[in-house]
């Protein structure tokens, strides 16, 4: 009986950090209260405090369920970059920005933790956290364009210069996860992602042939 109530105790845990996920990407973390969460998820308001303090708990414990499987998508493109980095790279970054829009969860992980939310209280506790976490996606990026470097395809850089391209990949994923979410058609989606991606590999590729 005991380990039962633990297992139960862990479901009623997992039920409100996916209900306050829900409700934090419709509504936003501070127009959410943590009594919204409870009543939602069919619970007392009293059942939440018994798993989190308050809503700064409640956020951080989310985040740790909450972790973009970016290397997953980097691992699924690494053995083709042996050929063609550049390719890879743009593989990359369409998998990516595909992943947010057709995965419903994905995307609410996305808009509650990684769009433009900073200003929460409960998110600057853990903003070094979340850079942190970003600068190992932009460490993904640059171990493509190294490649890319030593398969001639983009410039080399200049000694000591710090490498501008993978915040712009990176920017270039947030413009387009922004501009084109709000379209109801998954395959005009995908055009206009693979449209905007190649765009940017072009710009690349054209530093190189200047």
């Amino acid at each position: 009986m005991p380990r039962r109530t633990k297992e139960e105790a862990e479901q009623t845990r997992l039920l409100l950090l996916e209900t306050a996920l829900k409700l934090f990407a419709e509504r936003g973390i501070a127009r959410t209260s943590l009594k919204d969460v409870a009543a939602e998820a069919g619970l007392t308001h009293g059942a939440l405090y018994w798993h989190f303090k308050n809503r700064t708990d409640l956020v951080a414990a989310l985040y740790d369920e909450c972790r973009f499987p970016i290397e997953d998508l980097f691992l699924d493109q690494l053995q083709s970059a042996r050929q063609n980095a550049l390719d890879s790279l743009g593989g990359f970054l369409e998998d990516w920005c595909r992943l947010i829009l057709s995965d419903e969860r994905l995307g609410q992980i996305w808009t509650v933790f990684h769009f433009h939310h900073r200003h929460d209280p409960e998110l600057l506790a853990l903003a070094p956290t979340i850079d942190e976490e970003h600068q190992a996606w932009l460490t993904l990026i640059g171990k493509m364009l190294k490649k890319a470097r030593k398969q001639d395809q983009i410039p080399a850089l200049s000694k000591g210069k710090r490498d501008p391209i993978p915040e712009a990949a990176l920017a270039l994923v947030v413009g387009i996860i922004s501009c084109v979410k709000t379209s109801n058609n998954f395959s005009s989606k995908k055009s206009q992602i693979r449209a905007a991606v190649a765009g940017f590999l072009y710009g690349l590729e054209s530093v190189k042939a200047a």
